[in-house]
């Protein structure tokens, strides 16, 4: 009775590995790059309809003149968001201060003032973030600023695919501004149960590493339906539990990518049809 059991999980946690029937969101380490060709994400380097080079306006408050959310996407801000849309006319920059864009002339940046958490981010080397208990952030003004996209990938098919984006933070690119490591929210639907945010590092001018790629591996729950994107900024970590921790940086977005996972070799749609089979068993 426990061999079959045992059975029974290895195929289940194969099953999961190959993207079929459980869902799930892996973080990646020195993945391939992804393809702008057959990108699933519309417009995810921001340039379409971008500001000309070397200037910028705001996207995430509709009260702000000129205010203009980028095409394909969807966002939210507070009364008093100031997040922005383009670059910096100062040569050797991004966008307000950041390491310098890796696509296009445009990126994002979240700017929402400050925020207070709950309990302290904890920073670790591959980009995660990490709490003691589950987080609250206390934006300044109320609320966070947001990104979001419907990605249509029951459009493609494929037991997996890969999501890829580049982040860097206010004045990243400039040397000795003395501002820490950042704190960025990352939410896909239809990949894990409850739909959790993913805590992420955003790279600060301190140390040596001024902006990142991250790269995940996903499977939706419900291949016939879509995903949605998200990306949060709460804003500038400011203090944890109401007591003064120094200025954190903020997020500047660029480059989201979405791309299907090549098919299987024919030893993985064999083991597809062991999970299928142990599945059919378990349910028996």
């Amino acid at each position: 009775m426990q061999s079959r059991a045992i059975q029974v999980l290895s195929a289940a946690l194969l099953c999961g590995l190959t993207g079929h029937a459980f869902g799930g969101l892996t973080l990646l380490s020195g993945a391939s790059p992804l393809s702008h060709a057959g990108n699933l994400v519309t417009n995810g380097s921001f340039e379409v309809g971008a500001p000309s080079p070397g200037s910028s306006i705001f996207w995430a408050n509709p009260s702000f003149p000129g205010n203009a959310v980028p095409a394909g996407w969807a966002a939210t801000g507070q009364a008093s968001t100031y997040a922005t849309w383009g670059s910096d006319p100062t040569p050797g920059t991004g966008l307000r201060g950041s390491a310098l864009l890796p696509d296009g002339n445009a990126g994002l940046y979240f700017g929402n003032q400050f925020t207070d958490v709950s309990v302290a981010p904890v920073q670790h080397p591959d980009g995660t973030v990490t709490f003691a208990s589950a987080p609250t952030f206390t934006p300044a003004f109320g609320g966070p600023c947001t990104l979001t996209q419907t990605v249509n990938t029951q459009l493609t098919p494929s037991a997996a695919y890969r999501i890829s984006f580049w982040v860097s933070g206010e004045d990243a690119g400039v040397a000795g501004n003395g501002w820490q490591r950042g704190v960025m929210g990352f939410q896909m639907t239809n990949v894990l149960s409850g739909d959790p945010i993913q805590y992420l590092s955003v790279p600060s001018g301190t140390g040596t590493i001024h902006s990142r790629v991250y790269t995940f591996q996903f499977s939706p729950i419900n291949a016939s339906l879509p995903v949605d994107i998200t990306f949060i900024n709460w804003g500038h970590v400011a203090s944890i539990g109401g007591v003064p921790s120094g200025l954190a940086t903020e997020l500047v977005l660029d480059d989201v990518i979405i791309n299907p996972v090549a098919a299987p070799a024919p030893g993985g749609m064999a083991l597809l049809g062991v999970c299928g089979l142990a599945l059919r068993r378990r349910r028996a």
